[in-house]
């Protein structure tokens, strides 16, 4: 292997750990907030009075008497469709509680998208006497319509009407300040937390995001790693609170939403409740008679979101930072060949086997010229071994002869390095892709029970540092396979044995990889190990089957009795060389 390929290789690994890293540090970011910000959550949510007197104050802070309170006691009312049910309260007249009902937390329960008084909608608005009015605060009557289809919660002040269809995750809303000043914004404070859902909460925290687009500026996001708060100066098409692979999303009708504020932080609550994060949004709202918003609540599946409008699938992501151009290769080439192939096949790894499969046959061309490549470079080594006797330590004369050997021989030093990097940003789609993909949410293969989060043959009683506390068994054989592609590859190519470095490089990132990986969906480390194994058998047939070295080492004898051809990179390179080297002898 020369040194420009492992220059290259090298460089290519060291993205590669930069990127996982930057991705894993976030757990460590997850810590508690101060004493002042659980100080700061208590006064914002004081503890909820018992039932005897809740009803009696909420109702004297809405004017109403305690005898008109026994009347309109609390009531919990149920919304349900095939897919979602939803738990009202009529004190405050929001959701409280949103199950998902085709879905089931990593342990089998039910799956809560929230659950809790945390939870809650509060619209503020001036009122035609002045008086500022919080449904908050209110007491309303509801009512549950014929079909069951609808829920109407209603007061003197304000009236919100809650509909839900058939099927499906939109809920719709149309609420009604009835004693508003219409000269005057409306107010809406959204409150919720996301519960733990998934296996790995150390993953699951680090997809729970804020994503939002906005009017003008368009879409964007940030992970709650820590404390945060935003300010939104234009309109907001739709604020979204997601997780890892569930969001609940409010989306505004004609530009309602003008401004607002979110603050969004990891939970400092007990970690035996299974929270993860808080999020709090303070949206302003022009004055209508009716603002109407529709919000889902659902899986972050990327057919259905797109099948919406404003752009909801940008809340799946497919992409991050520098990389943000390869959610162009999943939309366009791994979700529809994904889709196609679990369209035909029930067992998702069979779909990752034979996707790794089409993208490894979309990607030959430049294998193919990395291995005739290597096999030129090889074919070459005998007459670069008569260099190096011939001119012994010195290095600089080595070099020049070297790319003079080259440039007459028609080979590019380069020639390993490019194909690789026209491989990794399909590397990093993909990267991206099996994280976040729900359809493999709590599906097995082989021995992995659940392809969306890691694969454990074995816990360990203890955790080791930069490995963990268990055993991937996907993640070895990844590693297992990396390393022999390293041999192999280190036999096959002429490197300087004379440097330990260029020697044992090839080697060092596969024993990185056992402990970058081994937290990582298990799909992902299936599609890499498949794809290595693939990489292996391709290399035993085109180097023994199809590329002949005798036949590659006569052309190459023959175009050192032609004119080489003008390559200005080769010549350039040719010409540093042999600049570098007359200074070193000045030097001397």
């Amino acid at each position: 292997m020369d040194k420009n390929t492992i220059a290259g290789f090298g460089l290519l690994m060291l993205l590669l750990v930069g990127y996982i890293l930057y991705n894993q540090n976030a757990d460590s970011k997850f810590k508690q907030q101060k004493i002042s910000d659980s100080i700061a959550n208590v006064k914002l949510h004081p503890p909820v009075p018992k039932k005897a007197d809740s009803s009696i104050i909420q109702a004297n802070a809405n004017g109403i008497d305690s005898s008109v309170a026994q009347v309109i006691p609390e009531q919990l009312l149920t919304l349900e469709n095939e897919d979602l049910k939803l738990e009202f309260t009529n004190k405050g007249a929001f959701a409280r509680s949103a199950e998902l009902k085709k879905f089931k937390t990593h342990n089998g329960k039910p799956l809560m998208l929230f659950n809790g008084e945390k939870n809650y909608f509060d619209f503020g608005f001036k009122s035609t006497t002045g008086s500022m009015v919080h449904t908050q605060a209110q007491l309303f009557e509801g009512t549950l319509s014929a079909d069951k289809k609808s829920l109407t919660f209603k007061n003197n002040d304000f009236s919100i009407v809650y509909t839900l269809p058939e099927k499906g995750y939109l809920l719709k809303i149309d609420a009604s300040p009835l004693t508003a000043d219409r000269s005057q914004s409306v107010t809406m404070d959204w409150n919720a937390e996301s519960i733990m859902t998934e296996h790995d909460p150390v993953n699951q925290k680090l997809y729970t995001q804020v994503c939002y687009n906005l009017e003008s500026e368009g879409y964007d996001y940030f992970t709650i790693k820590e404390k945060k708060d935003i300010d939104f100066k234009e309109s907001v098409k739709w604020l979204s609170f997601k997780q890892q692979y569930f969001n609940t999303t409010l989306i505004a009708d004609q530009k309602i939403i003008t401004s607002g504020k979110v603050n969004a932080a990891p939970s400092n609550a007990d970690t035996a409740l299974h929270t993860l994060s808080d999020f709090k949004a303070s949206l302003v709202m022009a004055p209508q008679n009716t603002l109407n918003m529709t919000m889902f609540l659902g899986p972050n599946d990327y057919k259905l979101l797109k099948s919406y409008k404003n752009d909801l699938e940008e809340i799946i992501p497919l992409s991050y930072g520098i990389f943000g151009f390869v959610k162009y290769i999943n939309k366009w080439i791994v979700i529809p060949i994904f889709n196609l192939l679990a369209g035909l096949f029930s067992s998702y790894g069979i779909v990752i086997l034979l996707l790794t499969f089409i993208i490894r046959l979309i990607m030959s061309p430049f294998t193919y010229k990395s291995y005739v490549s290597s096999a030129k470079m090889k074919a070459l080594k005998p007459e670069l071994d008569e260099l190096k006797a011939k001119l012994g330590d010195d290095q600089q004369a080595y070099g020049v002869e070297q790319m003079k050997l080259y440039r007459q021989a028609g080979v590019n030093p380069l020639g390993g390095c490019l194909p690789a990097l026209l491989q990794l940003p399909v590397f990093f789609a993909l990267l991206s892709f099996f994280p976040n993909a729900i359809e493999l949410r709590q599906s097995s293969f082989l021995w992995a029970k659940d392809l969306s989060t890691y694969d454990s043959i074995f816990n360990l009683p203890f955790t080791i540092p930069f490995y963990g506390d268990h055993v991937s068994l996907f993640t070895i054989l990844f590693v297992i396979t990396s390393l022999l592609m390293a041999l192999y590859s280190t036999n096959m190519a002429a490197t300087d044995q004379n440097n330990p470095m260029m020697k044992y490089l090839p080697f060092i990132m596969p024993i990185m990889f056992l402990g970058i990986f081994n937290k990582l969906p298990a799909s992902l480390t299936y599609y890499y190990f498949v794809s290595n194994a693939i990489t292996l058998g391709l290399q035993f047939v085109i180097q023994n089957y199809i590329i002949d070295p005798v036949k590659i080492h006569a052309q190459i004898q023959a175009k050192k009795n032609e004119p080489p051809k003008e390559n200005k990179l080769m010549k350039r390179m040719a010409e540093m060389q042999q600049q570098n080297a007359e200074r070193m002898k000045k030097g001397k």
